[in-house]
């Protein structure tokens, strides 16, 4: 079964063990001339007991399968909600400088060949002078299910490994699984606003990604792309820059554009990725602005 999501900024063994190593990595020091805290971490597992069902709830957050529609070709558009109690948040598919990347487990599923997850634009959050990107209170995130045999009801389970975080952060796990039958739909409306939400295309704004190159050796070693946004989001942009492993970006640099000549990006390559080659049709990146996003996949050039 394929997963649609790629580990954020440096390889982490899964599961849970992993998410606890990650946990004692996020301590962060006191600011200088304010207070002394820390962000205090702790462990929460919520371990499914009985017959796993379509909502489920974790320790400060909750889940629900939503059963949406079929499709003319005979797949599935689903949604997963993520309630978040008042004060926390949860991450965005690549956390920011700090964070717990979301893991999904489809694997109990039936009669599904893959699950793909569709992010809407999330929010940057500044946290003791980091940037962080996720959602609070609530978000519901699309699912594109293509089954093993169209003909066939199917079911969708998932084990999701996630963080939310306000001054502590905390691991949570849950389980939930729905049947996903023709004539079992539900929760279009809420799909269809978060599907509104997504990303836009370069071809929906004119935008332009090329020129992508690896520059430098060793710690220099540098992700250089031209960018054209003709109509660019509101506010200050964030630039995610994302590859197929063992290759993991630092949040990337936008120079301003010049007369006729595009924006400069640069991204910084993570030390521990290597001297691995640069894919360029792999390459996704996405600019957050404060209205909207422009999510480009793969580079020209």
């Amino acid at each position: 079964m394929s997963l649609s999501h790629r580990p954020a900024f440096r390889p982490r063994r899964r599961g849970p063990v992993a998410l606890a190593v990650l946990a004692g990595l996020l301590a962060l020091p006191a600011q200088a001339g304010g207070p002394s805290r820390s962000l205090a971490i702790a462990w929460s597992s919520q371990a499914a007991s009985g017959p796993v069902t379509e909502t489920a709830r974790a320790q400060r957050s909750s889940l629900r399968l939503l059963p949406g529609w079929q499709t003319a070709g005979g797949g599935r558009i689903a949604g997963l909600t993520i309630e978040i109690d008042d004060g926390w948040k949860t991450y965005w598919r690549v956390p920011g400088d700090a964070g717990i990347p979301p893991e999904f487990d489809w694997s109990g599923s039936e009669n599904v060949a893959s699950v793909e997850v569709l992010w809407p634009r999330p929010v940057a959050f500044d946290l003791f002078g980091m940037t962080t990107l996720g959602y609070k209170r609530e978000v519901t995130l699309p699912l594109k299910v293509t089954p093993v045999d169209p003909s066939r009801p199917a079911t969708l389970r998932l084990s999701l490994a996630y963080g939310v975080c306000e001054d502590i952060c905390m691991p949570e796990m849950a389980e939930v699984s729905l049947p996903l039958v023709p004539q079992a739909e539900g929760g279009r409306a809420r799909i269809e606003q978060a599907m509104a939400a997504l990303p836009e295309s370069p071809q929906a704004s004119g935008a332009r990604l090329s020129d992508c190159v690896l520059t430098g050796e060793g710690e220099a070693r540098r992700l250089e792309a031209r960018l054209s946004l003709p109509a660019p989001p509101d506010g200050p942009l964030h630039t995610i820059v994302e590859a197929a492993g063992p290759m993991w970006f630092e949040p990337a640099e936008l120079s301003p554009a010049t007369g006729d000549l595009p924006m400069r990006l640069t991204a910084r390559l993570d030390p521990a990725s290597g001297e691995g080659w640069l894919d360029r049709g792999g390459l996704r990146v996405t600019v957050l602005g404060a209205d909207r996003a422009v999510a480009f996949e793969g580079c020209e050039g």
